[in-house]
């Protein structure tokens, strides 16, 4: 299986992906290649599902820039 970091490299956004925190790194990972809700990512982190969605949002927003 494909790591995020893998699949970022593969479309040109390697540096995108170094500006993550490795929270956000592993948020993404989790949401969108192991398929968890921003619930069950809540649970692990300890965190409430809209702090879950803002961290992920911020992240996505951060590779758009590459």
């Amino acid at each position: 299986m494909n790591t995020l970091e893998n699949i970022l490299i593969n479309i040109d956004l390697e540096k995108g992906y170094e500006c993550l925190t490795i929270k956000e790194r592993n948020i993404i990972s989790l949401y969108y290649l192991e398929g968890y809700k921003d619930a069950e990512i809540a649970r692990l982190y300890t965190l409430t599902r809209q702090a879950i969605n803002y961290i992920r949002k911020k992240a996505i927003s951060k590779l758009k820039i590459f």
